[in-house]
């Protein structure tokens, strides 16, 4: 039997895929070479491509693949079907670790810092607390009514340029990498499918959500941007965002920060001591607990049965790139934060 040259390049590309896949990402050497050497450049070419462009290209892109796809399909025979399928996995893989997702392999900061494993109540607890009392005094600059939410008239233009300036400069920015925010083009099915936002590994943008409350959408733009500075990890990647807004002479920016973190810290609090968290809470004047309540109700909003289903697949995707808490893992940050407060 003679093979097509087709056959003879998707082998190939699926031999080349078995190559790859079995590259030792998480060398110290690999993750050295890649981070200093190869990402700032593929960042770069990014950033020029893509940043002056108004509306999200990675977007647009996956919204025409998924077309073509579903026109396509109907046509294919089964045999050049499942052919097709393994050219693009077999592309789209490596192409996902080389652009950006070699950065999953890295060594995570909570080993690097030799977090330990449990969390004592009394960190847990001194942690919130302080978050609780900054986020008190930053509520009455902002405003003198305690029993006002913090609201601000910025559009959300005017926000997403707010987070890329805050992380473009933060300390913690990476000296080669620069980042930007872009609204995504499908905030409704993202709001559905429960995700505040995300970075497109492809052309390095970071995706934002903004049907979400605009404090959100803040903090959520510079968790993408620390996406786009290499931050795989979901905690990490969180904790980034509350490090570079909680410190920003901008009232409004660091309020937004320390009502994250308090977020993430009352909710582990709560599941660890309902009471001790409650305590907590009562401690927090009505407005702060409305800016809380606002970003709770927009979800409880958009649940749906299909919610789930996406929350598995991603928690699948996470787990399958060294994440092994899934997506659990974006609460871990929790740990990065009393680990601060133990060390202040």
């Amino acid at each position: 039997m003679i093979l097509r040259i087709q056959h003879i390049i998707l082998l190939c590309f699926f031999l080349s895929f078995l190559g790859f896949l079995n590259l030792p990402f998480n060398d110290k050497s690999v993750q050295s070479f890649y981070g200093q050497n190869i990402f700032p450049k593929i960042a770069a070419i990014n950033q020029f491509l893509w940043s002056k462009v108004p509306f999200s290209i990675g977007d647009l892109g996956y919204a025409i693949g998924l077309l073509f796809i579903l026109i396509k399909s109907n046509r294919f025979k089964f045999k050049y079907h499942i052919e097709y399928v393994l050219s693009c996995v077999s592309i789209i893989i490596p192409l996902f670790y080389l652009s950006w997702g070699i950065h999953y392999f890295k060594t995570p900061l909570r080993v690097s810092r030799k977090l330990p494993t449990t969390i004592s109540m009394e960190h847990l607890k001194g942690t919130t607390e302080h978050y609780a009392y900054a986020l008190i005094a930053l509520h009455q600059q902002i405003t003198p009514d305690p029993s006002k939410a913090v609201v601000t008239p910025l559009k959300t233009d005017a926000i997403l340029a707010l987070a890329t300036s805050t992380m473009e400069h933060s300390s913690l920015r990476p000296s080669k990498i620069h980042g930007k925010a872009k609204a995504t083009l499908f905030p409704t099915l993202l709001s559905y499918m429960g995700f505040g936002g995300y970075l497109n590994p492809f052309t390095h943008e970071a995706q934002v959500n903004t049907l979400q409350p605009k404090l959100r959408i803040l903090t959520t733009a510079c968790h993408e941007i620390a996406h786009q500075w290499g931050i795989a990890a979901e905690d990490e990647a969180n904790y980034f965002s509350i490090k570079a807004t909680t410190v920003s002479d901008i009232v409004l920016v660091s309020y937004a920060g320390h009502l994250l973190a308090f977020q993430n810290l009352v909710n582990t609090l709560y599941r660890t001591d309902a009471d001790q968290a409650k305590a907590v809470m009562e401690k927090l004047p009505d407005g702060i607990l409305e800016n809380i309540r606002e970003v709770r109700a927009f979800w409880e909003n958009y649940q749906n049965p299909f919610e789930v289903v996406f929350e598995r697949s991603y928690d699948q995707y996470l787990k399958a790139n060294q994440q092994q808490a899934g997506i659990k893992s974006y609460s871990l940050v929790v740990d990065l934060l009393v680990d601060d407060y133990i060390n202040r």
